[in-house]
């Protein structure tokens, strides 16, 4: 077995194994490479290549079995089952079951194990995957939660998992009396005697226009004052589900029932209902639809679009009335998205990266593991650092988070013994034609979607026909049929292309 990696092992492994020292992420980052227009028409016809493509930029990583299914729907009808974020029941019962000991007082470590769970095991990890990118959109953390409201969490996280996919203008609603972010951004102890401006600042500033975009402090100051009224109270059922659980309601007497003057109009006190004029108020006469078509471009196609698409998803979205589902599908159909501009565009995040491999390889390690190794790279769901979220790009690609990285590949690839991993023979990945130290390579690659070049390509043939002992390298010719050679080798090679440069890119 393998000590954890120091900070050296990474450039022996990556250059001295596999010679990665000329390749490097290559992504559009460089607002130079983005087009000044795009073709946002749809696409007539996809190869298997573009195929994969999708899975990989909207699931965690991708499976034979995912490519199946979208090849036996068809990608329209796909897309559609896709974006309908059914809820399972079963899968939901499994991963409480799987992480949690008491839902009606969960802890933190619960929270973000749960949804770890859900996302390695969900058959659709669009859901899972979407569901992370309003997560930090709307950036809310357990952390500031006490053991008594801690199980709100798993509402809200459900919320962005069930409906990340509906109208705009419910979401928008929703989040704004969302129980946590009434929390995380003071709502709660807001007040017609003492408004409080953070949720009124990040309503604007974060969630729905970005900063100093057509608001004025003097709005802010009146739009705390709609957003009052909320206070927590122990819930009225002491014995049985709700004990000793703290709820959100709203009380009247807190609400602010003035008139307000926002944007040059006049809303009109409306007690509860302000929370919703205030969001209908901002979409009405605001650019959210740029802001948000924006944001979802980036997550899922590359950074920085020419304005012209922004525009033009925009005016889609408002003209289907904010229909979330509306503009995903023009998105996902779009010839844009399967443009060479988009592909290889974006970096992984560390939850990508390390559900994505497990996902992939069928390697999976204990819930404990998953969520420790998240926690040393920066990136445990449930817990965003700041009200700005997680950062992206190429501050995921720190050598201190490379070396994360591979830490947890070692940890899939050599804790074959861990209860998560019972039963699983990595020569099930290999199909049954496909054997040799030439097509096993080719195979593995394709499959985590690596792109080698040549002499990486024979540096692992190599490597599948050597071994290794106290007195160093022997030729060892590839035997697929010995069960101990092909598990050990087939993992070892695993553990080397999981650290490739291409597989940082999705």
């Amino acid at each position: 077995m393998l000590r954890r990696l120091s900070a050296l092992a990474i450039p022996l492994i990556c250059f001295s194994v596999l010679g990665l020292g000329n390749t490097g992420c290559s992504t559009s980052e460089d607002k130079s490479n983005v087009p000044v227009e795009e073709d946002l028409s749809s696409v007539n016809q996809l190869s298997q290549e573009d195929r994969i493509y999708f899975l990989q930029r909207t699931h965690f990583g991708f499976r034979p079995q995912d490519l199946q299914r979208l090849n036996q729907m068809g990608y329209e009808n796909y897309l559609d089952w896709m974006l309908s974020l059914q809820q399972d029941p079963t899968l939901e019962a499994q991963a409480l079951s799987a992480t949690v000991a008491d839902k009606d007082f969960p802890n933190t470590t619960e929270v973000a194990r749960w949804w770890e769970w859900l996302m390695v095991h969900n058959d659709n990890p669009f859901q899972e995957h979407l569901a992370m990118f309003w997560h930090d959109h709307f950036a809310t953390s357990d952390e500031v939660l006490d053991a008594q409201s801690m199980w709100w969490m798993f509402n809200h996280i459900n919320l962005w998992r069930f409906h990340g996919t509906d109208n705009l203008r419910s979401l928008l609603y929703q989040m704004a009396t969302d129980w946590v972010m009434l929390i995380w951004l003071d709502g709660y102890v807001s007040t017609k005697n003492a408004p409080n401006e953070n949720f009124a600042r990040e309503f604007w500033e974060l969630f729905t226009l970005g900063a100093d975009n057509g608001y004025t402090q003097a709005d802010i100051v009146e739009a705390s004052r709609a957003f009052t009224g909320y206070r927590r109270v122990l819930a009225a059922n002491n014995a049985g589900p709700g004990r000793d659980q703290y709820v959100m309601v709203f009380d009247n007497n807190r609400h602010d029932n003035t008139s307000k003057s926002i944007f040059g109009l006049t809303l009109n006190g409306n007690s509860q209902q302000e929370y919703q004029d205030m969001v209908d108020l901002t979409l009405a006469n605001k650019p959210v639809a740029e802001f948000i078509c924006r944001k979802l471009w980036e997550y899922y196609v590359y950074p920085n679009p020419p304005q012209s698409v922004v525009d033009n998803l925009a005016g889609d979205l408002r003209q289907s009335n904010y229909d979330m589902k509306t503009l995903f599908k023009r998105i996902f159909l779009s010839k844009a998205f399967f443009s060479p501009t988009a592909k290889r565009s974006l970096i992984k995040s560390p939850v990508e990266h390390n559900i994505g491999f497990m996902r992939t390889t069928g390697l999976e390690v204990s819930p404990s593991r998953i969520d420790s190794s998240l926690i040393d790279i920066g990136q445990r769901p449930s817990q965003p650092p700041t009200v700005n979220g997680w950062p992206s790009g190429e501050s995921w690609l720190s050598s201190q988070a490379l070396l994360e990285r591979a830490n947890f590949l070692r940890d899939c690839v050599y804790y074959s013994h861990e209860s998560a991993q019972s039963g699983v023979d990595v020569g099930d990945l290999i199909p049954g034609n496909k054997t040799s130290a030439p097509e096993v390579v080719d195979h593995l690659a394709w499959l985590l979607q690596v792109e080698l070049e040549a002499n990486q390509r024979q540096a692992c043939i190599d490597y599948l026909n050597t071994d290794r002992n106290s007195g160093g390298n022997f030729s060892d010719p590839w035997n697929f049929q010995d069960p101990v050679d092909r598990n050990k080798k087939i993992r070892g090679l695993l553990y080397i292309l999981g650290q490739h440069p291409s597989y940082q890119l999705r």
